[in-house]
């Protein structure tokens, strides 16, 4: 006679896997009231996008394209319920050569404990034509929590659905109104190439600051162009971040002064006294021993230098500089010698975090 044994951590997995799928759950879809508590967007009416559709033909497709990914956008909401369940379809491939498929494609869930301190959601996932993800969390007493869900870097979404068991509840939370940080940059900045949408500089920087932030990173393309620039000008953020000197190495010292200085200009006509945050570049950890790599951003960060001495001759107030050294990544702070990982991830956010602090005059 067959007997078919059941270990008991396989029994227990099999009784998890059968009660959740037991359960009857209700869904939540892309509904107005989903929409308006959606985070890190300029523009009203654009969906799970970052520009909105009338500037398509003004911006060079790369920019548009990349404008298609969620990178930045943040989905807030309250429930009483142990277990959450997310699904969507992306738009683009799960993954990169130099970036995971958590990364690229994956959410991520925050909450707070009772003393306001943040705490990272444990999430299982499966990633194909569908992604989906389980959360769970000890809410035993039933209590309200309020969580924020990190949307994908590098992919878009649709068909978008946040789930819960029928006897729970879920409320979105409407988006932040007060006045965001501005991010414009290129992949790193977009969020290359962290685990986990949670884990880019720009995330982390947002729950250190507790503040909303919209990022307008855009890989391979932060190249400061004019039309993009304009787009900036028609947000009134709490502080303007222009991190865009990894795209420009292929420029010349014209063109890299010149874009650096009509930018802040272009800024400054419109506000004359937001600041305005200019990013040296961090550099490249095979910086250290490829001479050719190291020119690169030496010299762009001393363009950037002399730039702004330029623009503060001419009287531009309000203009700071966050630089290599305070940003201060090491040989094990990148993945590929280019993009942070998550240790390099937090040596940006903490070194903005630093500085704007100090520039908006926030304490901690």
């Amino acid at each position: 006679m067959n007997i078919t044994r059941i270990t008991l951590p396989a029994f227990v997995f099999f009784l998890f896997s059968y009660t959740t799928w037991a359960q009857e759950f209700k869904w939540f879809g892309e509904s107005p009231e989903m929409m308006k508590a959606v985070e890190g967007r300029g523009w009203d009416d654009i969906g799970f996008n970052r520009l909105p559709d009338s500037v398509e033909s003004r911006v060079r497709p790369p920019v548009w394209n990349l404008s298609r990914q969620t990178a930045g956008l943040t989905l807030r909401f309250t429930s009483t319920s142990p277990e959450i369940h997310v699904s969507y379809a992306p738009t683009g491939n799960l993954q990169l050569p130099h970036m995971p498929a958590t990364g690229v494609s994956g959410v991520d869930l925050y909450t707070k404990d009772q003393k306001g301190n943040w705490l990272w959601v444990r999430g299982g996932y499966s990633f194909g034509e569908k992604v989906t993800y389980k959360f769970q969390v000890d809410n035993s007493q039933a209590d309200t929590r309020e969580y924020y869900l990190y949307l994908p870097l590098y992919n878009g979404v649709k068909g978008f659905e946040i789930g819960v068991p029928v006897e729970k509840d879920l409320a979105f939370l409407p988006a932040r109104t007060e006045k965001p940080i501005l991010i414009y940059g290129t992949s790193i900045a977009q969020g290359a190439s962290a685990s986990r949408p949670g884990m880019a500089w720009t995330t982390i920087l947002a729950r250190q600051l507790d503040m909303p932030l919209i990022n307008l990173g855009f890989s391979g393309n932060g190249r400061m162009e004019p039309e993009v620039i304009e787009l900036l000008t028609q947000l009134k953020p709490a502080a303007f971040v222009l991190d865009c000197l990894p795209n420009l190495g292929s420029f010349t010292e014209d063109e890299v002064k010149g874009k650096l200085i009509s930018a802040v200009r272009a800024i400054r006509n419109k506000y004359p006294d937001i600041p305005i945050l200019l990013t040296e570049h961090a550099g490249y950890s095979d910086g250290l021993v490829l001479n050719q790599r190291a020119e690169i951003y030496t010299n762009l960060n001393r363009w950037l230098q002399e730039s702004v001495v330029n623009l503060k001759g001419e009287g531009v107030k309000a203009i700071y500089v966050l630089t290599k050294d305070e940003i201060g990544m090491g040989i094990e702070d990148f993945v590929d010698g280019t993009h942070p990982s998550d240790l390099g991830m937090v040596k940006y956010a903490d070194a903005y975090s630093k500085k704007l602090r100090e520039i908006l005059g926030k304490s901690r």
